[in-house]
């Protein structure tokens, strides 16, 4: 009797250990078919605009290379495991340099985007609606965020923004088949406004 218990436990052993197996196997190549789709979309658009190259890695990771006037930025995948869950980040690292912000919509939770000391309003009852700003320099921020930026940001679906030490982070969506021109422009407009250096008078048109 014992060994019959024995041997049904190994069964089932054998039995759970393969459709783990089969499981693992159906997401690796769900996720490979989910990157062939993205990659296909990305491409699409690097043909259609100057501004843009395509990368992929060994493992078959795609990356969106941008520029703006002197800004360089990527577009990449975050973890699917991660805070984000596989959603398409723009990353400027050169625009480290200015003022730290974090722009996040209001009634989300659980956004990994740093806290700031300072909370501000814009004056634009349409984006203060949307997006909390938490800053560390009030009027700097603030000449950034001019009308251009405030509507590139309310364009962006789902958009997130950040600056720190490592440089302006954007949070394009929930999906990356989801980035067209459009969007993209949007972000031209979100790098060049959040990466002035004008002064306030200036900026804040």
């Amino acid at each position: 009797m014992g060994a019959l218990i024995i041997a049904a436990a190994f069964l089932f052993m054998l039995i759970a250990l393969g459709v783990w197996a089969l499981l693992g196997r159906v997401a690796l190549m769900q996720r490979v078919n989910d990157r062939n789709i993205v990659t296909a979309h990305w491409e699409s658009l690097v043909m259609q605009r100057r501004d843009l190259r395509l990368a992929v890695d060994a493992g078959g990771v795609p990356t969106l290379h941008g520029r703006v006037g002197a800004v360089a930025y990527t577009i990449e995948l975050s973890a699917r495991g991660g805070a984000w869950g596989d959603r398409p980040l723009a990353h400027a690292a050169t625009l480290a340099h200015g003022p730290r912000v974090a722009l996040v919509r209001k009634g989300e939770a659980g956004v990994p985007v740093p806290g700031l000391p300072a909370m501000i309003t814009t004056g634009d009852d349409d984006f203060d609606a949307v997006f909390e700003v938490r800053c560390d320099d009030p009027e700097a921020v603030r000449a950034r965020l001019g009308l251009e930026v405030r509507a590139a940001l309310l364009a962006i679906p789902g958009a997130f923004a950040w600056v720190d030490a490592d440089g302006l982070r954007v949070d394009l969506g929930a999906s990356a088949t989801t980035i067209d021109h459009a969007l993209l422009d949007a972000l031209r407009d979100v790098l060049l406004g959040l990466g002035c250096a004008a002064p306030p008078a200036v900026a804040a048109g």
